[in-house]
């Protein structure tokens, strides 16, 4: 194993959202004994601590996307670019990326002024580029580049071992930086209807935050029920509240991913295109409903039909995730060998 084997990391992990922390935590498990830096995210990093930034542009290193939709966002270009002339070109990999659909024009999308086109001289000298779904690899072939689907790295996380309990449905809302229709509060409304016709017919809730900031959407929808609201202290911690439920509500990308890992059925509620890219990607579709399409009349009926036919969706949700954690174990293992490490 090498001993100076070093990767310079592209994220957005440890700003209070699971989902980029669920990506960063499966990278790390991939690659074990690597040293892993930061590539600055915001403006104050890039200047502070200047001699730990100086002796990353002197140390050799990899460039590693992590997951997320990062490619086609003028932000994230620019810290690629970074990225590239602190590692001088030692490697480059962008393993389970998103691509973000230039048709969303949401209020931070960051894709307008044909941002798209932008990152394929980028990513033309990659070692390696795969994408989290299908529409990944169609809006990077519509700019003549070409890429496989591995799933979002946070596939390869382990799976919990939780029974599920009868009765109990997960429930995760968020929306990030805007999200279709633009109207968050109708949304979380049009779950609190669903919620409260459920809670009629026997079930139980649990919230599971992905975000702080999204409890509030979860108090709209539990208005006047019992129920816990959780905030897990990392994704592993995530996935075993997604696993005990016998289905889920959720709204936030990594919600469903992570109540994939144990084939959980879910409504997906699609407030960005990247919910229906990794829908796509394990063969699920009919979970979505997009936020400027949902009532809680459609919420309910999704619900129920989940849960009538919940044997057959998670043998397939379990056998679609394990041809992508194939995929992934793949891309890693090209990954380690070009740094010269030790299997995960």
């Amino acid at each position: 194993m090498s001993q100076d084997a070093t990767v310079a990391y592209l994220g957005f992990h440890d700003k209070d959202n699971l989902g980029d922390d669920a990506i960063y935590d499966a990278v790390k498990s991939q690659l074990p004994g690597v040293t892993f830096a930061d590539i600055p995210r915001l403006a104050h990093e890039f200047v502070f601590p200047l001699g730990a930034a100086l002796h990353r542009a002197r140390t050799p290193s990899t460039l590693v996307m992590g997951g997320g939709t990062l490619v086609g966002v003028r932000y994230f270009r620019l810290l690629a670019r970074a990225g590239l002339a602190v590692t001088k070109n030692n490697g480059k990999y962008a393993i389970g990326v998103g691509v973000q659909d230039p048709g969303y024009a949401g209020r931070g999308s960051g894709s307008g002024n044909d941002e798209l086109t932008k990152w394929k001289p980028i990513l033309a000298g990659f070692d390696s580029v795969s994408v989290r779904g299908p529409r990944s690899v169609e809006l990077l072939a519509d700019i003549g580049l070409t890429a496989q689907v591995t799933g979002d790295p946070a596939l390869i996380l382990p799976r919990p071992a939780v029974p599920v309990e009868d009765g109990l449905i997960g429930v995760n809302l968020g929306y990030g930086d805007d999200l279709w229709g633009h109207d968050p509060a109708g949304v979380a409304n049009h779950v609190a209807t669903a919620v409260r016709e459920l809670a009629g017919r026997g079930h139980r809730f649990v919230g599971i935050l992905m975000n702080p900031s999204d409890r509030k959407w979860l108090e709209v929808a539990f208005e006047g029920l019992q129920a816990d609201i959780v905030r897990p202290p990392d994704a592993a911690a995530a996935a075993r509240e997604f696993a005990r439920c016998s289905a889920a509500i959720v709204c936030r990308l990594h919600a469903g991913i992570l109540a994939a890992l144990s084939d959980t059925p879910v409504v997906s509620l699609e407030y960005q295109p990247k919910c229906r890219d990794f829908a796509m990607s394990i063969d699920d579709e009919r979970s979505l409903i997009r936020t400027d399409q949902v009532t809680g009349t459609a919420v309910v009926d999704r619900v129920l039909e989940s849960l009538a036919d919940s044997r057959a969706i998670r043998a397939n949700k379990r056998a679609a995730v394990d041809r992508l954690r194939t995929q992934l174990d793949s891309e890693y293992g090209a990954l380690r060998r070009q740094l010269g490490v030790a299997g995960a």
